[in-house]
């Protein structure tokens, strides 16, 4: 926003003393600044500007628009339609996300996803962390974690969390730079706290890539079978790895290991606050846990997934079914849609409450195994 507001100044004052009367020479630059940004910065941006373009005709020593009426009306039209192209530019972008009709316990929201789409369930269970920002061109970037911590698990830490995911979630960020940014955000908000969380992106031609921090394993579906993905498991977010321990990468994921990351990563156990983190797969299952990291979220390392569905649970998902969280991944493949796969992952072992959020995406044909 300063930004903006300087150079919405240096324009107005460049166009001051160059004599500029011509509507295009006030209004172009702090259009351009306004419309790309959010509609209460663009509102701000035009107010400043009308403010100067008012300066130029009562200080004798700014000529600028003083010698043109017209100028001076055109420049205020101009001006004030620059809030509303911003609003219906973000207008736009989210109308592409929509909620899918369900029970009231449980909201799916549905946003494209390359050539196919994805669908993310929340139902505002303890720690529950799901975001998903759609890109310019038809991507996608979704975060589907859990919290930890009594800093971090309240709705201002929650959604802090969530608000720098989308600021951050443009075109051109990679799952390990979001990590990267998400690390640093949970260590300002609460040092005793972390994100066991997985970064997902989805290009423009339906390619999924992944990055787990602490979270259970992907889940992909092929021949109406659904298995892990094998993506490697990076230490959660926040948590820090004693120092003159050594990253210790790609060593497998044995149950009662401890993780040189700061966390233990024990599959199908329990986790404790402040303590654990899951790595989120069995050693039967075979997926491999990256322990330790040399920088905030680089033990986040990136991996394509393949196939015709692909499944994110949180790591409350794996703490709530215990051991048996694998073998409930074949429901993924029972719904036609990914709203019906991802209302369907939040349901609780036994009837029990609701765990959330599930993302479920059909990347489309460019990503069928």
């Amino acid at each position: 926003m300063r930004a903006a507001l300087a150079g919405t100044t240096g324009n107005a004052v460049l166009m001051g003393v160059a004599e500029v009367g011509t509507p295009i020479g006030w209004v172009l630059l702090p259009g351009l600044l306004g419309v790309s940004a959010r509609p209460r910065v663009a509102a701000l941006v035009s107010a400043w500007a009308g403010v100067l373009v008012v300066a130029s005709v009562l200080v004798p020593v700014i000529p600028g628009h003083r010698s043109d009426p017209q100028a001076l009306l055109a420049s205020t039209l101009s001006l004030t339609a620059v809030p509303l192209l911003a609003w219906a530019r973000r207008r736009t972008r989210t109308a592409s996300v929509t909620r899918a009709a369900g029970p009231t316990d449980v909201a799916v929201f549905t946003v494209p996803a390359g050539p196919g789409s994805a669908a993310l369930a929340v139902c505002g269970s303890p720690g529950e962390i799901g975001a998903a920002v759609p890109l310019r061109g038809g991507g996608l970037l979704a975060l589907v974690g859990t919290v930890t911590g009594a800093a971090l698990d309240t709705p201002a830490g929650r959604r802090a969390i969530e608000q720098t995911f989308r600021r951050h979630a443009r075109p051109a960020a990679s799952p390990q730079r979001l990590a990267g940014v998400l690390d640093q955000a949970v260590r300002d908000l609460a040092p005793a706290g972390h994100l066991r969380a997985t970064i997902v992106r989805v290009d423009r031609s339906g390619a999924v890539e992944a990055a787990r921090c602490g979270s259970p394993d992907l889940i992909t579906v092929a021949a109406e079978r659904a298995a892990l993905a094998g993506v490697p498991a990076g230490p959660a977010l926040g948590s820090t790895r004693p120092a003159g321990s050594p990253a210790r990468a790609g060593s497998a994921a044995r149950a009662g290991s401890t993780a040189r990351g700061g966390s233990t990563a024990r599959a199908g156990s329990t986790a404790r606050a402040g303590s654990t983190a899951r790595a989120g797969s069995t050693a039967r299952a075979g997926s491999t846990a990256r322990a330790g990291s040399a920088s905030p979220g680089g033990g986040a390392t990136p991996s394509p997934v393949t196939g015709r569905r692909v499944a994110v649970v949180a790591a409350a998902f794996a703490d709530a079914h215990g051991e048996r969280w694998v073998r409930v991944l074949d429901q993924v493949a029972a719904d036609d849609d990914p709203a019906g796969a991802a209302r369907r992952l939040t349901r609780g072992p036994r009837g029990g409450r609701r765990t959330g959020p599930a993302l479920v995406v059909d990347p489309g044909p460019s990503s069928r195994a």
